[in-house]
């Protein structure tokens, strides 16, 4: 038995919590004692009923300034989050420090949390990632631009890469420990369990033997249910700060479809606004294998998770990215004829008539079943115990060498 601890410090949505879900129930049914550090702990409920799983808030950085530029790399991001100087950086490293020696931490877990990641190194601790492309950065120098689309200066990457290495350097010095020569080898830990296909990876040219496939939880939540008719069905997950929420769902009550929504703190007054026959919201998540033979299409914002659980049914997706991950993900789907979607700049896209040609492409249907086809073998329990014997291994090969 050991103590682990799962760290989620960046990010938002139920993906993070719903990943680790699975994880979790098998830790501690092997007797290991599992704490859940989490940025958000709101919807922890929903995805974990027992007892056994200590929660708390994770340390995290706010803004110091609102930022209006679009972000370019990993390091962009997190200079924007705490990595800006050793006045900001060093309390949170110090933070997470406090926590982990609290719980008597042997292995860390971390989701998006490269923090923690930096924390475990200043106390010796076995650390792995856990997660998809996007907060696993590949190892190379400089990291790579997020945004290809975009020009940045000449040297921008190095430029920025430079100042945030100087900053965990200096957080590293002050534990007495070795410095860092790249940005990439904070990442350099036990193992990187990147919970990905290289389809739907936010980096490109990775090995092969470097995926484990991905995490999601599909069976948390209620059973979709559709009224028994001649329409199609359509499941839409959305969020309540999309900036064009109400003008998607004035759209999906025009469409000939049964269409259910699950809207995590959607307000009665928009229900009310909304409500149609053909319209059913739901206010607990729904769950992901009740989808499968019943829904034509599932309207979404791109979260890894969902993405790829609708691809592995062969289930054709409309994605409406809210940010950058988002965004990436839905690039690469899109160029794949995997998914059909709506950028993040288009201002006042027809809901409608996007819903419709999605529903009737036939080429996007063809390229999903054939990667649900594909990818057909995938054993999301077979992912989980291998990743639980690694993590095993992890423990018993540091208790070896004390």
């Amino acid at each position: 038995m050991s103590n682990i601890t799962f760290c989620w410090e960046l990010g938002a949505g139920y993906g993070h919590i719903a990943g680790f879900q699975a994880l979790a129930d098998g830790l501690i049914r092997r007797k290991h004692t599992v704490n859940a550090l989490l940025r958000n702990t709101a919807s922890a409920a929903a995805f974990f009923k027992h007892d056994a799983l200590k929660i708390e808030a994770a340390p995290f950085s706010r803004p110091a300034k609102k930022h209006t530029s679009p972000t370019i790399s990993y390091a962009d991001i997190i200079q924007r989050l705490g990595y800006d100087s050793i006045d900001t950086l060093l309390p949170l490293v110090e933070h997470w420090r406090k926590k982990f020696i609290h719980n008597n931490t042997e292995l860390i877990i971390a989701d998006h949390s490269p923090t923690a990641l930096l924390a475990a190194r200043t106390l010796g601790i076995p650390a792995t990632d856990y997660g998809n492309g996007f907060f696993s950065p590949p190892a190379i120098y400089p990291l790579p631009t997020l945004t290809p689309w975009l020009k940045s200066a000449p040297g921008f990457l190095e430029q920025i890469e430079s100042q945030v290495l100087s900053v965990i350097n200096s957080v590293l010095l002050h534990y007495s420990k070795i410095g860092l020569s790249h940005l990439h080898e904070l990442f350099a830990i036990e193992e990187n369990f990147l919970c990905t296909f290289p389809e739907l990876d936010h980096y490109n040219n990775r090995p092969a033997d470097a995926y484990w496939g991905p995490r999601f939880s599909n069976n948390t939540g209620v059973t979709a249910q559709w009224p028994a008719n001649n329409r199609q069905n359509i499941f839409v997950y959305a969020k309540k700060n999309y900036r064009l929420l109400d003008k998607l769902l004035f759209s999906i009550g025009q469409i000939d479809a049964n269409i259910l929504l699950h809207c995590a703190g959607l307000s009665n007054e928009m229900i009310n606004t909304h409500a149609s026959d053909n319209l059913v919201f739901s206010n607990d998540p729904v769950q992901m294998n009740s989808l499968m033979g019943k829904v034509d299409l599932v309207i979404n914002h791109a979260g890894h998770g969902v993405a790829s659980a609708c691809l592995l049914m062969g289930i054709p997706q409309l994605l409406l990215p809210m940010q950058l991950e988002q965004m990436m993900l839905a690039n690469k789907l899109k160029w794949l004829r995997l998914c059909d979607m709506v950028p993040t700049w288009d201002k006042s896209p027809d809901y409608s008539d996007l819903i419709k040609s999605t529903m009737q492409n036939t080429d996007l249907q063809k390229q999903v079943k054939l990667f649900a086809n594909y990818y057909h073998g995938f054993d999301r329990n077979q992912q989980i115990e291998e990743i639980i014997l690694c993590c095993e291994d992890i423990l018993a090969t540091q208790k070896k060498a004390l």
